[in-house]
């Protein structure tokens, strides 16, 4: 941008005349000076020369003080901060000293010096400033080298991150593993921002509190209507609710901005009356600057009738003073596990009137938070309330969120299709309720159990008609050694009750109430919880979890956490406090360049991590066959470490002169890790204050989407429902790759995922996936248990690849309840397999931990026989029966499937070579008739009648969405069966099986990539059914004697074994977009 670009920048704008300014050639360069401002002092006379704040004191030397880089020299005494720049148990000091440094093209932080040589960041300041600072085309003409006037706002832009520095080896003491480096503090005081307008030392203590907070920009906004509004503020406020669901915080003077609530993107200041916003993207900027200007506009015309009589708010006494900087540190402190973050002390009333300030003791400290909306209408509050907002009927109404139609014809009262229920009044009384801490009683729903008692009635009626053919057969010959086949009946029964309660559910889709699907009930909720002043004026902290390994910092990891990022600006600015804890697997493992540019990230966006040495790496040993449990228990351990040393130095009244008591508990904590290593392994954690755990937890993976309003919504579930240790939420699909696999998984965990639904919402309880999972932390610690391999008290299970399952088991045997939502709307979206080879890992992943749950390995038979102590503990428990049905039957699914193979081979065998079979054993044909029928077939027309039912989709739409996949998952799971069997056989042979990680991001491929890529992965399943093949046609040949011949027109026999061998060779053929497109 030129330097005429726009008459309203002003460059140089007048301010109070600290210095004479003859023109002279301007410096040639950006310079800054580095500044931990405090208290802004500005001398009163026109003639003064100096500058001083708290920390430092600007003398501007020369005859003139002229700003000419001739003769000038600007001298900085600097206190120096000796916070730790390096990471856990690692610091750096320095001693306080005065810069002396002659001004010219180096960059230095601080004041920026007006120059002509501009680049891409003077650009953007420029078009920020036009677009944030509407007051400024006001300015008189700026003068040549004039002082910037200290009345108007300004925008910083980060220029470059503090960049860490490499550690010392373990010979050299206490440090990471050599070559390693870990990051420095919990804020990147070594990064360098450059300010606008040039020539302006009164926006040093906003450079300083903004390079401290660390943000990608930031805008100081010195505006009437940040004036107006700062004039409603009273001096025991520490907080403005510019709309209903908006609220900002308040802070004494600038030097508290380093420890705002950071996600609230925005923090007024009482004196000088001012605005600072920030965002993590620069081009955030100056639509939030834009978003503010509206919503303070409608503030100010809202309240205007509630002006305090002061127009513009005293300056804070040093009572006051105090207690904000107090209440700054609580802000900047998580709340501790069992201790409620809080934004205000009392609660605010469901209009806005001020509540009594009452007292806080965690850290025996006084907050004060009131709200002043006195002559707040009714009416002028509910016009900012939006449509989440608005009063329902609570979590255990039945509030319908089916579409508004006409009402259809009834049949003594019953309809077919979903009907739209009126909101029935409620006499709910949110005072009461808050005070008992529970909401509504949730309703029970039966519907699930009577399904569940059906189909196994069903599965029961199947192996006593087995029964019947013994004894009618018994009856005519007399022989019982057929009475031997009864063996097979309990494998029988646990094969075909899957179907059988597949049987079921279809009819039921068809013809069964579907009410309930948009009701609250005790295992589901459809129905957004209504706004509770108890909680909603005392949230939780939230701590969002996030494993991580190798995936892509940009493509994958990015995108999740610029959308967390989202959710947590929305709770911040409902009054909530949230951080992000990604437990790194891939950090010691990463080349240094992915390593520094991963640390940078999680430092500018202030997140707190932990990563753990690699496996096999000098000893150290990763456990579990998915290493996503032992990643997230090392981290925990960490953390309640954390919390341990915590405590003791808040009893000892550890000083924070130096660096926060989080982070020094944190060194404390790696320190401890260290030393139970043997002094071997060394953990590398990093921000403190983001390690702690908050009452809540919500678990993601690293390509996760969440909705931007959702944290508040759990916060009110978990508060209402106290036996709630899990919400598990309903998840859409997030598409990178939109090729015809990635779409049909994509239909199929969509499909999945509403099935889920329905049956939640009849009843059954709720699973727990692993992901997209808000965790109460207090029901988690209570479901811990202590390792016997090593002895220590972890969370999650290493020892089983369903470690989800194992925790949800753990929880409900606890007396803790699950709960599945949808109220959501497809707002948590997860990534999906993008090749059919991680799908496949996927499926044998699950039977490999289902068999992991069934059956111990066969070396343990001798002593501890075939059934595990996790399966007899479940049929034993407590938990509902229609639970232990459901689950099991979804178990022995993965059998029926894996012995499709093998079933298949002994049918063509039996039927072909034996004179005669009992009529106890069911034909191969009939099976694949009846599987026909029920999941293709009944299947395809049951769900799509749900579709239609609930108003979901129209009829003819979903039925050809379900039927154009009918193919795709024909050749799916007919080529499933020979995978699964080895997962299966992996774990009772006691084999060493692993999985990679999951490839998240495309990589593009061709035909000539491909084709080894499959034989490598698939050469099992082509070897065994080229045999099969073989086998076929030599017994359709002469080159066996006539009476072994199987003859090809037996299709009864051909049919079932042909499809089976044909899906198998076929699967990662057909399912391959790369090889299907023939590139090359």
């Amino acid at each position: 941008m030129s330097s005429s670009s726009s008459s309203s920048l002003p460059r140089t704008p007048p301010g109070p005349p600290t210095t004479t300014s003859p023109p002279s050639r301007r410096p040639s360069a950006h310079s800054h000076l580095h500044a931990h401002a405090h208290t802004e002092t500005w001398p009163d006379s026109p003639a003064s020369s100096a500058v001083s704040f708290n920390d430092i004191e600007i003398d501007v030397a020369g005859a003139d003080s002229d700003w000419d880089d001739r003769s000038e020299y600007l001298q900085v005494q600097r206190r120096s901060s000796t916070r730790g720049p390096y990471g856990a148990g690692i610091r750096s000091s320095s001693t306080n000293g005065t810069i002396m440094a002659r001004e010219s093209h180096v960059e230095r932080e601080g004041v920026t010096i007006l120059t002509n040589d501009y680049d891409e960041v003077d650009a953007l300041l420029h078009s920020i400033y036009e677009k944030t600072q509407q007051d400024a085309w006001f300015a008189p003409a700026p003068s040549a080298g004039a002082i910037a006037d200290a009345s108007l706002g300004g925008v910083a832009l980060r220029v470059s991150s503090a960049a860490p520095t490499a550690l010392p080896g373990p010979a050299t003491g206490d440090a990471a593993p050599s070559g390693a480096s870990t990051p420095g503090g919990t804020n990147a005081s070594g990064a360098q921002f450059r300010v606008f307008p040039y020539n302006a030392p009164h926006l040093v203590p906003f450079e300083a509190a903004v390079r401290a907070l660390n943000p990608a920009g930031a805008v100081l906004v010195r505006s009437a209507a940040v004036t107006a509004a700062c004039a409603r503020v009273a001096p025991t406020e520490y907080s403005i609710f510019v709309d209903a669901a908006t609220r900002i915080q308040v802070l004494g003077r600038m030097a508290d901005l380093p420890g705002a609530e950071k996600d609230q993107c925005g923090a007024f200041i009482r004196q000088p009356p001012s605005l600072v916003l920030w965002a993590p993207a620069v081009e955030a900027l100056a639509p939030l600057a834009a978003e503010f200007e509206e919503k303070l506009i409608k503030f100010i015309w809202r309240t205007r009738a509630s002006v305090l009589p002061s127009p513009i708010p005293a300056a804070p006494n040093a009572e006051t003073t105090a207690t904000a900087a107090a209440a700054a540190r609580r802000r900047d402190s998580h709340a501790a596990p069992g201790i409620l973050s809080s934004l205000f002390s009392a609660s605010m009333s469901a209009f806005g009137a001020a509540s009594a300030p009452t007292e806080r003791d965690a850290h025996d400290e006084t907050r004060v938070r009131t709200q002043s909306f006195a002559s707040l209408s009714d009416s002028r509050f509910r016009e900012e309330l939006g449509e989440n907002e608005k009063p329902s009927a609570g979590p255990g109404a039945e509030t319908s969120r089916a579409p508004s139609a006409k009402k259809p014809a009834t049949l003594f009262g019953w309809s077919w299709r979903l009907q739209p229920k009126a909101a029935a009044p409620t006499s709910r009384d949110p005072e009461k309720e808050a005070g008992s801490g529970k909401g509504a009683e949730r309703k029970l729903v039966m519907l699930g159990p009577l399904y569940a008692g059906c189909g196994a009635g069903l599965a029961g009626y199947f192996v006593l008609s087995g029964v019947s053919v013994l004894l009618e057969e018994y009856a005519l010959d007399g022989d019982p050694t057929r009475f031997a086949l009864m063996v097979t009946l309990p494998v029988i029964f646990c094969v075909s009750i899957f179907f059988c309660l597949q049987l079921v559910g279809n009819i039921s889709l068809i013809i069964g109430p579907v009410a309930q699907y948009h009701e609250n009930s005790a295992f589901y909720s459809a129905v957004k919880p209504a706004p509770n002043p108890a909680v909603d004026n005392n949230l939780p902290h939230i701590t969002i979890q996030c494993p991580v390994y190798k995936e892509s910092l940009h493509e994958v990891i990015t995108p999740s956490v610029l959308s967390v990022k989202k959710a947590m600006q929305t709770y911040a600015r409902q009054g909530g406090t949230s951080a992000i804890f990604i437990c790194d697997d891939g950090m010691q493992l990463i080349s240094e360049e992915d390593r520094q540019e991963r640390i940078a990230f999680y430092a500018n966006h202030n997140i707190g991590w932990t990563a753990r040495p690699g496996h096999n790496k000098d000893g150290f040993f990763r456990k579990g066959k998915f290493k996503k449990a032992s990643n997230m228990n090392y981290g925990l351990a960490l953390s309640l470490k954390l919390e341990k040393h915590l405590a003791v130095l808040e009893a000892e009244g550890a000083s924070e002169d130096d660096e926060c008591l989080e982070d020094q508990a944190m060194h404390l904590a790696v320190e401890e890790l260290y030393e139970e290593s043997g002094r071997r392994h060394r953990p590398w954690a990093c921000n403190g204050k983001s390690l702690r755990v908050g009452e809540i937890i919500l678990i993601i993976d690293s390509d996760t989407i969440v909705p931007e309003d959702c944290f508040r919504d759990a916060a009110r579930e978990m508060y209402e429902s106290p036996d709630v240790a899990i919400i598990q939420h309903e998840s859409d699909v997030m598409q990178v790759a939109h090729h015809y696999f990635e779409n049909g998984i994509t239909h199929f965990t969509r499909r999945i995922n509403k099935c889920i639904s329905y049956g939640c919402a009849n009843g059954e309880v709720a699973p727990f996936v692993g992901h997209n999972a808000f965790l109460r932390w207090s029901a988690v610690q209570d479901a811990a248990f202590d390792d016997p391999d090593d002895g220590k008290r972890k969370q999650w299970s290493e020892s089983n690849v369903s470690e989800d399952f194992d925790l949800a088991l753990r929880l409900l045997l606890g007396g803790y309840t699950l709960r599945w939502a949808t109220y959501s709307e497809g707002g948590f979206k997860e990534g999906v397999s993008l090749t059919v080879v991680d799908e496949l890992a996927r499926w044998q992943k699950y039977a490999y931990g289902c068999d992991e749950i069934i059956f111990n390995p066969f070396i343990r038979w001798w002593r501890k026989g075939p059934i595990s102590d996790q399966l007899r503990g479940f049929v034993w428990s407590i938990a509902p029966v229609h639970y232990k049905i459901g689950m099991m039957s979804y178990m022995f699914s993965y059998y029926g499937i894996a012995a499709a193979t093998v079933g298949s081979i002994l049918n063509y065998l039996l039927l072909g070579l034996a004179p005669q079979l009992d009529r106890f054993y069911l034909h191969s044909f009939e099976i694949l008739l009846a599987c026909t029928v029920v999941f293709p077939g009944l299947g395809n027309l049951g769900f799509t009648l749900l579709e239609y039912r609930l108003g979901h989709r129209n009829f003819f739409a979903a039925l050809i969405e379900n039927l154009r996949w009918v193919p795709f998952f024909l050749f799916f799971f007919g080529g499933l069966s020979i995978h699964l069997s080895t997962a299966i056989l992996a774990h009772l042979f006691s084999y060493d099986m692993t999985w990679g990680s999951t490839v998240k991001e495309v990589e593009r491929s061709t035909f000539w990539i491909e084709v080894p890529r499959i034989w490598q992965r698939f050469k099992l399943s082509f070897i065994i059914c080229f045999m099969v093949i073989v086998m076929m046609i030599v017994m359709q040949s002469d080159a066996v004697p006539f009476e072994w011949q199987i003859p090809g027109w037996n299709w009864a026999l051909n049919i079932p074994l042909s499809l089976v061998v044909g899906t198998h060779v076929l699967l990662p053929i057909v399912l391959n977009p790369w090889l299907m497109i023939f590139s090359y």
